[in-house]
């Protein structure tokens, strides 16, 4: 993973305000990032498809502040692209 994606990820971990949300998100993407294809909850082995289940559905995450934090990053990323195609 580089070193912007890592940067990134543990930005947004450090934005869940319990240890119980952060290890349920990195279970989550976790999911996300090996599924292909199957990225359901009953194939986690980390948390149960219920514990996964309540953070999406029912805790109070940062929502605005991730929203926040992709924008800033897809914007860096954009102005990263733009400087490389020359002038």
């Amino acid at each position: 993973m580089s070193p912007a994606a890592l940067s990134l990820l543990w930005t947004i971990l450090a934005l869940m305000p319990t240890p119980h949300l952060r290890e349920s998100l990195k279970a989550l993407l976790f999911l996300f990032l090996t599924g292909h294809g199957k990225a359901r909850p009953q194939h986690s082995k980390t948390k149960s498809p219920s514990a996964l289940s309540r953070f999406l559905n029912r805790y109070p995450w940062p929502t605005r502040a991730l929203i926040r934090l992709a924008r800033e990053e897809a914007q860096k990323a954009l102005d990263r692209a733009r400087r490389r195609k020359g002038p």
